[in-house]
């Protein structure tokens, strides 16, 4: 039987690495668990069962106590709550979630909400919008999914009077801890919360979790308020999705949990959104949020604002849902026109300024005709494209002509935070995280933190990570292909961030045809006992088909799954990347 282990190998177009050095054997399911680390029988029962697992009690999470201290003062005293929140899925779903429960609790509480204009104020905590919310009234704030490193707002809060309490989710970094009523994080430091890469929505939804037990003086929820929180867990579920964060641990309960939960779910724009994105008789998975109903969500804050979606989850009126979800998937395909003539114009770029070389190791890129709410996703394919960090910068508006606002994607080997930190002098503002960051930059300086990025990248991303690797779980050879081990794969759904489809080396799989699809863009294959489809293959490579004659055997690195026709199950490869032996 053949292991995990195998010295490293290249294919056409990335680096084979294998995920563990651990040589493992038995049915296909177990060697994958192992090479993921999984070896312990209790936590493999419940990786395995994440639906059945119990969440961690909030009571655990930072500074929740002291904000449901406040929250309860509050509603008590009949002041004026705002629930402050980011413009993506994360952000939106967790306003919605707290102000649900809060409604829930107390039908006649004041709570507002503010989620800001992504072009006109960009993320996070807004001086100017704090003042206007106290001058509107506004008694006590309260932030989700942002706020935490946000000092100069602290500082007019406590100025100004505002009573603010922050529950977010990003790295607090070098900042001091915030001087507020309460930060609610479950990754602050001397934490002993075990799970402190929680989204945003997640920690919001163990904070209305923890405020209903307090309220009613118990663990075991009515079944009114029962109801609400399975239904806002659907609305946290969404953000942990959409937010990429690792589906590990607790956020890997609240995701299996939200998906199981969704065609149940009585909030309308829930349903309508369902009804928009999925057939009746599809399976719920996390690609369905990730790449249905998560872009019409984040589609309204990059497009027009995020209130829009907002609205969508907040209403109780089901004509209005419908109506507020269709208006969502229009606003989406407008979105998606924009990025493909977004991305057609910056590959032009790229190649133009010999961004794809191996002598600039990064992208940054501006234009004037660029929109800021899809220079994010532009940056990502990039990212893909060309493996590499993308940084794409557009005009932040009419009444910022002065401004470029900017999205980042990086590659794993390369924390793109800490590029924007080292070159923190040329941004007028800037955050974020390894992965994906943003931030704000004079256009007369443009050229100085593009310089100062490529410097940057070249000190500090070698050349070799320009070619992708790919990570696959196990090593096996046909003969391990059996309907039954590879359906029994689906056990570790949902897939995400730290929990991603398996991908096995399959060794002497023999060709029977190779064959251009899809107007010649991707490869379909015919093994000896399975079937493949190599989306996108590089033309010009050994991937061409006459390279691949019948007979030939080849390696290959694809993810697998059981599919059938009239009735004949096959196992279905799709191929990530070959090499013939």
């Amino acid at each position: 039987m053949p292991g995990c282990y195998a010295p490293r190998m290249r294919g056409i177009t990335s680096r084979w690495v294998p995920r563990s050095e651990l040589k493992t054997e038995g049915a296909l399911l177990e060697r994958v668990l192992a090479a993921r680390g999984l070896t312990d029988a209790a936590t493999r029962a419940e990786f395995l069962d994440p639906v059945g697992a119990d969440f961690d009690s909030p009571g655990n999470l930072p500074g929740v106590d002291a904000a449901v201290d406040r929250l309860l003062a509050a509603i008590q005293g009949g002041e004026r709550i705002c629930i402050y929140g980011d413009y993506d899925v994360d952000g939106v779903t967790s306003v919605a979630t707290l102000i649900r429960v809060l409604r829930a609790i107390a039908p006649d509480v004041q709570v507002d909400s503010y989620i800001p204009d992504r072009r006109a104020e960009g993320f996070g905590l807004n001086p100017d919008a704090i003042r206007s919310l106290r001058a509107g009234g506004i008694d006590l704030l309260v932030t989700v999914d942002c706020g935490v490193s946000a000092e100069p707002s602290h500082a007019v809060c406590r100025e100004i009077g505002l009573d603010l309490i922050i529950t977010d989710h990003h790295p607090l970094g070098s900042h001091a801890m915030p001087d507020v009523v309460a930060v609610v994080h479950p990754g602050l430091p001397g934490s002993s919360y075990p799970w402190p890469i929680l989204s945003g929505s997640a920690v919001a939804w163990k904070l209305a979790r923890h405020l209903v037990a307090r309220f009613e003086g118990s663990e075991d929820p009515s079944p009114a308020l029962k109801r609400v929180l399975m239904d806002t867990l659907c609305l946290a579920g969404m953000g942990v999705i959409a937010d990429v964060v690792p589906l590990v641990g607790e956020n890997r309960r609240f995701a299996a949990k939200a998906l199981r939960l969704m065609r149940s779910c009585t909030i309308p724009g829930v349903a309508a959104l369902l009804l928009e994105c999925v057939k009746k008789d599809e399976s719920l998975d996390s690609e369905t949020i990730g790449f249905r109903i998560g872009p019409r969500i984040n589609a309204a804050g990059r497009m027009k604002h995020a209130q829009q979606a907002l609205d969508l989850l907040l209403t109780d009126d089901d004509a209005e849902a419908r109506a507020g979800a269709r208006a969502l998937t229009e606003i989406n395909t407008h979105r998606q026109e924009l990025v493909k003539e977004t991305i057609a114009s910056a590959c032009t770029l790229v190649e133009a300024k010999g961004m794809d070389q191996d002598d600039k190791r990064m992208i940054v890129l501006a234009d004037d005709a660029w929109h800021p709410g899809v220079v994010g996703i532009v940056a990502a394919r990039l990212k893909d494209q060309y493996h590499r960090p993308a940084v794409l910068f557009g005009p932040a508006g009419h009444d910022q002509p002065d401004l470029y606002r900017g999205s980042a994607r990086s590659i794993g080997e390369f924390a793109v935070s800490k590029a924007f930190d080292a070159c923190s002098q040329f941004f007028q503002s800037h955050g974020g995280h390894a992965v994906a960051a943003g931030g704000s930059v004079a256009t007369d300086r443009i050229s100085e933190v593009t310089e100062a990025l490529l410097e940057y990248a070249a000190a500090n991303l070698p050349v070799e990570h320009l070619t992708p690797a790919v990570r696959y779980d196990c090593e096996v050879t046909p003969a391990d292909l059996k309907y039954a081990e590879v359906a029994a794969l689906d056990a570790i759904r949902p897939y995400g961030k730290g929990n991603p489809t398996p991908q096995l080396l399959i060794r002497g799989l023999t060709i029977e045809q190779a064959r251009p699809v899809g107007r010649g863009d991707h490869l379909q294959l015919r093994f000896r006992g399975a079937r493949g489809i190599w989306f996108r293959y590089p033309k010009g490579t050994d991937a061409d088909p006459e390279r691949l004659p019948r007979g030939a055997t080849v390696d290959v690195i694809a993810e697998v799954k059981v599919d059938s026709w009239k009735s004949v199950r096959y196992v279905d490869l799709l191929v990530k990347d070959l090499r013939r032996q």
